[in-house]
């Protein structure tokens, strides 16, 4: 078991928090406004814990439930030894939001949004989540080969299906604020846990920490 000490997760939030930045800014460019992020909370936790975080998340307005839209890419490392699924996580209502805005209409039909939403998702995706991993290859000293984007809209249950539930989540929660609407995105790395050991001696390394005892 991986244990996250106040060293580890501080360095793990900057790493975040620079990566994050960088997708912010793309993100602005998508949406044509400003966007204002929170701090990046950074925690480590089983799958089977993250599906019943992400259940009692709110979705619209305040009330907990609904769907989620996942926005996930793969990634592997160059030379090996280092891959993640990269996930991108918005209440359904808000991924909604974001497509208007870029598509520049307020209010498209039934018909339109479900032929539009797919592409235009997904190309939220591959802006925000390769601004997100260029950032942190950075800090692991590598490039990273990532996958096209796939898109989903589901329970948090439906989700994550079929993963073993003991597979380690890193997850990064962000608040990304709009001017006229506040939507909550969620980054999450899902790593086999050798994988996950070794991004995390990475970002130890790049912030000139002392190795870890075993």
């Amino acid at each position: 078991m991986i244990h996250l000490d106040e060293d580890t997760s501080d360095a793990l939030a900057e790493a975040f928090n620079l990566a994050l930045g960088e997708a912010a800014a793309s993100f602005a460019e998508i949406v044509q406004e400003e966007i204002v992020m929170t701090v990046p909370v950074v925690e480590l936790l089983p799958r089977t814990e993250l599906v019943s975080r992400l259940q009692l998340l709110p979705r619209e307005g305040s009330s907990p439930g609904g769907k989620l839209c996942s926005i996930a890419q793969r990634f592997d490392r160059q030379q090996g030894g280092l891959s993640t699924e990269a996930i991108l996580l918005f209440p359904e209502h808000g991924s909604l939001e974001i497509v208007r805005r870029m598509l520049g209409d307020s209010s498209p039909s039934a018909e339109q949004i479900s032929e539009l939403e797919q592409d235009a998702l997904a190309e939220v995706g591959n802006i925000i989540i390769n601004s997100c991993m260029n950032s942190l290859a950075q800090i692991f000293g590598t490039e990273m080969i990532g996958t096209l984007p796939g898109v989903r809209s589901a329970q948090p249950d439906e989700l994550f299906a079929g993963h073993p539930g003991s597979e380690m989540v890193l997850m990064a929660r962000i608040g990304m604020n709009m001017l006229t609407q506040q939507i909550s995105g969620y980054v999450l790395f899902v790593m086999e846990m050798s994988a996950l050991q070794t991004g995390i001696e990475q970002i130890r390394n790049f912030f000139a920490l002392d190795a870890q005892p075993a």
